[in-house]
Parts: C-alpha cells; structure tokens; sequence
C-alpha cells in the first residue's frame, strides 16, 4: 500500500476544510433554514442538532476508513476495499448520482439570491443554468483554480453569518419558546429528514483524501471539525431566524430576517453571502465528483472513456453531471429534488458504515504497527451510523426510494459494460495522474 503521509504537495487541511464547509454552508442555509421553520417551528432548532449528532455517527465511520486508505474516492473506496466490488461500485455510483442532484438544488438557491441581490425579478433557472456553465468550465480546468476559488469566498460567508447569527442573539427573546405553538416530535423528525442532505458535504474531503498533504491523519480530522463548525453556523442561523419573528417563513426567510435584524443593508450583505455560498457550494460538489469518477475510473469499473483526462480532469464525466444537474435545474422541483438527494447519499453511507463495522471486526486490513483512527467503543457507531440512514430512509416517499433503486440498476449496467482498447488507455493515464 502506498504511503500517503509523506505526500509534499495537494491541499492543506485548511484546504480540505474549507471544501467541506464550503460544501455544506450553502442552500442548506440559506433556502432550507427558513423551510424548516414552516415545517417544525421553534422545534427546527432540535432537527439542526439531532441530524448533525446523526451524521456525526457516520462521520466517524468515514474518519476511521480515510485514515487507512487515503486515496481519492471516499466512501466508494472504502465499500470496494471492505465489501468487494461491485457494492464498491454500487456505492460509488449512487455518490456520483447525488452530486448532480444536490448542486442543481444549491444552484438554484443561487438563483433566488442573487435575484434579491440585485432587486430584480428574472427566473432563477437562468442564473442557475449560467453559474453551472462557469463551474463546470473551472473545475474543467483543473482542482487547483477550484480550490483557490474555494478559499476566496468560503471566509467571506461565514463571517457574513456569524455576524447575522451575532444580530440574532442580541434580539433574542426567550419568549419565541414559549409563545410559539408546538408542532410535536413528528414535525421535528420531518425537519431532520429536510436537512439531511445539508450535512453530506463533509464526504468531499474523503473523495478528494489522495490531493490532501499527510492526508491519513489529516483527513479525519478535517472531516470532524468541519462537521462541528457547520453545525455551530446552522443553530446560529436558526436563532437569528427565531430572533426575527417574521409572519411567515419560506426559502427567502434568512434575507427577510435580515432586513428585520439588522436593516436594508443587513438583507444585502445577506443576499451576497447567499450568492457567494451557493457558488462555492457548488464548486466544491462539482470538483467532489470528478475524483471518484477518477478512482473508479483506475479500479475499471467504469469504462476509462467514461472518465477521460483533460488538464488531468476526467472531462467527460464532469459534462455529463452537469448534464443532469442541469435538468433537475430546469425541470425539478426543490421537495423532490431533496427526496431524490437523500436516499441516494443513505444508500452511500449505509455501505459506509457496514465497511466501517467490518473493520471493527477485522482488523487485518490493517498494515502492521501502522497508525490510524480507532472507533472507539468498537462496532457501537457504525452500527448507530447505519441505523440512523434505515431511520431517515423510512420517512421518504416510496417513489424517491424506487426511483434511488433504478439509479443503482442504471449504473449496474455501466459495470458490466466492456471497455474499449481507447478507454483502457485512458486508464492508464489516470492511474499515472492519482499516483501520489
């Protein structure tokens, strides 16, 4: 196995953070908080805590397995290495799926943002369309430009909400508790169920572990923190929205609390931090995508044309997810479009979390004397990991559950497909380009 703490060049994990708050500060802020609200009331902020204590469990599924293999690919390296390779594939596959999915929904949050940015009135799919052109043309160019994006705006949004989240303590009153009208334990779990998918970005980290420096003891503890800052963003949020007390709540709630809080000015500074965070949201899914495309790629179970290279991105598979994001852009439908998003990263980390117990099992995957991140209490975490995504997947329509299912059969039949004398080249051109 290839010693990857002695890698001298890739992302820092300042870097590797960045990506991951990058990826989950975003429409999960911005459009959903004020969704939440509407559904679960005061209660959101329970929904907030127990999905992040939730995801947690499975974090530390994926902290464990990134400290032993590094590589690019995230949790479809993990179910092949562990499981074998087709559930590898399974897993891999439905990860690729989801990206797509989930930035068309940041990308329309996008949209929304910038529409109030600028005090006009144009429909959000076109400023969506147009920001999924400009990213996938970046992240074309190479993970390097992606990542100095990333860093550009990542600082600015956070603060933008930590200053928000600033205005909404200092207005807080704890009278929104006990005035407001209970919406009951089944609205709460409803909430969590929403904002599931917000807190998936921490699995960019893993899919891109091969570009980050000594990335097997720096990876789990990217993944962990950046799970704790962004969970300490959303209650922030969430307080500042209750602080506001507005009529009613929706996906424009945290503009129009800002206005309340802090005046015009306030719902400006917002709108533009929207518009920042939903890019880099963005940017982080689309560059996330590209290197477990790579992997697969390397491991031939996709067809290497599928994956092939240009300035050492898997071009074609970058197009292609642009593709679909862009007609879930122009055609889906926000509640659906979450649906469809959370069952596909529930299958991923169920998998995950069965690797994860596994290892716990059998450590002989394990180099000898080699150091990584042991699970404490053993299986208990994994186990919990897989029986919160069993939780979840129960409050889902039947339809997003079958629709998840053909996906999964869609991508068998990209498995078994033969390669070309063309695509095998090709994969030999990627193997040189993940070779640390």
């Amino acid at each position: 196995m290839t010693d990857y703490s002695k890698r001298s060049e890739g992302l820092s994990t300042f870097t590797a953070i960045t990506f991951a708050v990058g990826t989950m500060i975003g429409a999960g802020v911005f459009v959903l908080s004020g969704l939440i609200i509407d559904t679960a009331g005061f209660e959101a902020l329970f929904s907030y805590i127990i999905c992040a204590v939730l995801v947690a469990f499975s974090g530390l599924s994926y902290a464990s397995l990134a400290s032993i293999f590094p590589e690019d690919g995230g949790g479809y390296l993990y179910a092949e290495k562990m499981l074998g390779k087709y559930p590898g594939f399974l897993t891999g596959w439905i990860m690729y799926i989801a990206q797509p999915i989930v930035l068309s929904f940041v990308l329309l949050g996008f949209g929304i943002y910038l529409n109030l940015l600028l005090s006009i009135s144009v429909d959000p799919r076109i400023f969506a369309a147009a920001a999924l052109l400009l990213l996938t043309v970046l992240n074309i160019r190479g993970i390097a430009e992606a990542g100095r994006f990333e860093l550009a705006v990542v600082g600015t949004k956070v603060l933008i909400l930590i200053l928000f989240s600033i205005f909404g303590l200092l207005h807080f009153q704890v009278s929104v508790f006990t005035s407001s009208p209970t919406h009951g334990i089944s609205s709460v779990f409803q909430g969590v169920t929403m904002v599931f998918f917000a807190y998936m970005g921490f699995q960019v980290i893993t899919m891109m572990a091969g570009e980050v420096k000594e990335s097997n003891k720096k990876v789990p503890v990217a993944m962990l923190a950046s799970i704790v800052i962004v969970a300490l963003v959303y209650i922030g949020v969430i307080i500042a929205l209750l602080a506001a007390n507005l009529p009613t709540y929706g996906s424009e709630s945290v503009f129009d609390a800002a206005v309340v809080l802090i005046g015009p000015i306030g719902g400006t500074i917002i709108a533009l931090g929207a518009v920042l965070s939903t890019l880099s949201s963005a940017n982080a899914l689309t560059a996330g995508a590209s290197r477990i495309v790579m992997e697969m790629a390397s491991e031939k179970q996709i067809p290497g044309r599928f994956a092939k290279l240009r300035n050492r991105q898997p071009t074609n598979a970058i197009i292609l997810g642009s593709a679909v994001a862009l007609l879930f852009i122009l055609y889906g439908a926000l509640d659906s479009i979450i649906e469809l998003v959370n069952i596909a990263q529930i299958i991923a980390m169920f998998f995950v979390n069965v690797s994860a117990f596994v290892l716990t099992r059998n450590e002989s995957y394990i180099e000898p004397k080699r150091g990584y991140f042991k699970l404490p209490l053993g299986p208990l975490f994994p186990i919990l990991g897989a029986l919160s995504c069993v939780f979840i997947s129960l409050t889902l329509s039947p339809l997003s559950i079958i629709l998840g299912f053909t996906a999964l059969f869609l991508g068998t039949i990209l498995y078994v497909i033969e390669d070309t004398p063309t695509g095998e080249k090709e994969v030999e051109k990627i193997k040189e380009v993940l070779k640390p």
